[in-house]
C-alpha cells in the first residue's frame, strides 16, 4: 500500500520535521482559471509549542506518495489562525504567481498594426507581468480586429477574452497559459494524462447531477459587413432542441462572430450535467484533464472534464483526491471514448489512483517524466452568463 507523503519548506527551509509534533491535515486545490491555486494546513498543537510561519513568507509543497509525488508549487502564506481548545494552527496560502501578478487596472486598446492576432495581445500581457507565454496555435493565430481594456485588470481582461475564444486562461509556474477549453490538452497540444475513476478499485464516492437547463438548438451572432453595408449572421449548432440563442453584442468581423457563437454553444453544452468524484489520492490529477468514469452505473460512466481538483492528506495518514467535473466538448468526448477501452486494459487498476497514460512523479524529488509539462496546463476561467 503506497504511503502518503508531503514535504513543506518555508523560504527554502524544510519545516516538515518541526511540524511533526502535531497531527497535520493538508489540502491543496488546483485553482479554476485565474483563481489562485491554494493550500490549507491544519495542525493539532495540543501543547501550544509549534511555531507557525509568518504571513507573507513563501511556502513550497511537494506531496503525493513516498515513491510517487510532485511539486505543487510555491504559495504565499496570507493567513495564520491560532485557536483553542484544543489548540490548533490553521495556515492558508495562495499561489505566488497568481497572488502577485495582473491586479492593476489599466486602459489600453489592442488593434492592428501593433496587434494583429490574439497571440500578440496575450504576449503583451505576459511580458509586462514577467511571465512566459504558453498558447496553442489555434488561439494564438486568431485574427484580432479590436479589443479594449477599459479600466480592467489584466486578470479580468484575459478572463473575458478567454470566454470569447472558448479558452481556459491561468497562471502557473511562472507562465501565462491559454488552452482550448474542454479538449483535455496542454498549450503545446499534448493530451493531458486522464484521471481514472473506476468502481470497485479507486473510487471512494461520487455524485452526478443531470440538469434540466434551458436548451437551445443553435447560437446566433451578428457582425457588420461594411462592403455590403448590412448586418450579417453566423450560427453554431448545440445538438439540442429548443429556441435560438442570440448574442446581443455585434461583432466586428465574421470570424470574430463565429468564434463567439462557437464558444457560447460549447458553454451551453457543458452546462447539462455536473459531477464530483472522490478517489484514492492521485498526484497527477489536475484541472482541465479528462476524467474517465467506469464500472459505476449508467448516466455516470463516461468522459468528464475536471474543472477543479482538491488533494487532501488527513491527520490519520489517508490521501484522497476530489474532482469537480462538467461535460467536455463533443469532439473530446468522442476521442476519449474511443480510447477508453485501451485505458481500461492498460491501467491495471492500481490502488494509488494513478493511470499509466503519462504524467509526473515516480522519483524522490517530485520531478516530471515522460515529456508531460505541468506548467503547460490551463485552468478554467469563470464562464460567462447565459
Amino acid at each position: 500500500m503506497p504511503k502518503p507523503y508531503f514535504r513543506i519548506t518555508v523560504e527554502g527551509q524544510d519545516i516538515t520535521g518541526k511540524l511533526a509534533g502535531g497531527n497535520i491535515s493538508l489540502t491543496i486545490t488546483d485553482g479554476v482559471g485565474m483563481k489562485s491555486d491554494s493550500v490549507d494546513i491544519e495542525i493539532d498543537d495540543v501543547n501550544g509549542v509549534i511555531a507557525a510561519p509568518r504571513t507573507g513568507v513563501k511556502m513550497n509543497v511537494v506531496a503525493g506518495y513516498e515513491d510517487y509525488h510532485r511539486d505543487f508549487g510555491t504559495f504565499v502564506v496570507d493567513e495564520v489562525t491560532l485557536s483553542g481548545w484544543p489548540q490548533k494552527i490553521s495556515i492558508g496560502g495562495q499561489s505566488a504567481d497568481a497572488k502577485s501578478a495582473m491586479k492593476q487596472r489599466r486602459a489600453k486598446s489592442y488593434q492592428p498594426p501593433d496587434y494583429t492576432t490574439y497571440g500578440d495581445a496575450f504576449a503583451e500581457v505576459a511580458g509586462r507581468n514577467g511571465l512566459q507565454l504558453s498558447i496553442p496555435a489555434g488561439i494564438r493565430d486568431k485574427k484580432l480586429e479590436f479589443e479594449a481594456q477599459t479600466e480592467e485588470s489584466d486578470t479580468a481582461f484575459l478572463t473575458r477574452i478567454g470566454f470569447k475564444l472558448n479558452a481556459a486562461v491561468s497562471i502557473k509556474s511562472g507562465r501565462l497559459i491559454a488552452v482550448e477549453k474542454g479538449k483535455g490538452t496542454t498549450a503545446s497540444g499534448t493530451e493531458m494524462p486522464v484521471i481514472i475513476a473506476r468502481g470497485g478499485e479507486n473510487i471512494l464516492s461520487y455524485s452526478v447531477t443531470r440538469l434540466d437547463k434551458a436548451k437551445h438548438k443553435k447560437v446566433k451572432a451578428t457582425w457588420y459587413d461594411r462592403k455590403k453595408a448590412k448586418r450579417e449572421e453566423v450560427e453554431a449548432e448545440t445538438g439540442d432542441d429548443g429556441p435560438e440563442y442570440l448574442l446581443r453584442e455585434p461583432y466586428q468581423s465574421k470570424e470574430e462572430a463565429q468564434d463567439a457563437a462557437d464558444s457560447q454553444a460549447q458553454y451551453l453544452k457543458r452546462g447539462g450535467a455536473k459531477a464530483t468524484f472522490s478517489i484514492v489520492g492521485n498526484p497527477d490529477a489536475r484541472a482541465e484533464a479528462h476524467v474517465i468514469a467506469s464500472r459505476i452505473r449508467s448516466l455516470v460512466d463516461g468522459v468528464w472534464r475536471a474543472v477543479s481538483v482538491t488533494h487532501s492528506w488527513s491527520a490519520g495518514g489517508a490521501y484522497s483526491t476530489s474532482i469537480e467535473c462538467e461535460l467536455p466538448t463533443e469532439a473530446a468526448t468522442s476521442r476519449r471514448s474511443q480510447n477508453a477501452g485501451k485505458i481500461e486494459s492498460s491501467t491495471g487498476g492500481g490502488n494509488d489512483g494513478s493511470s499509466n497514460t503519462g504524467g509526473s512523479g515516480g522519483n524522490g524529488d517530485g520531478g516530471s517524466s515522460g515529456g508531460f509539462d505541468p506548467g503547460d496546463i490551463g485552468g478554467t476561467p469563470g464562464d460567462g452568463p447565459e
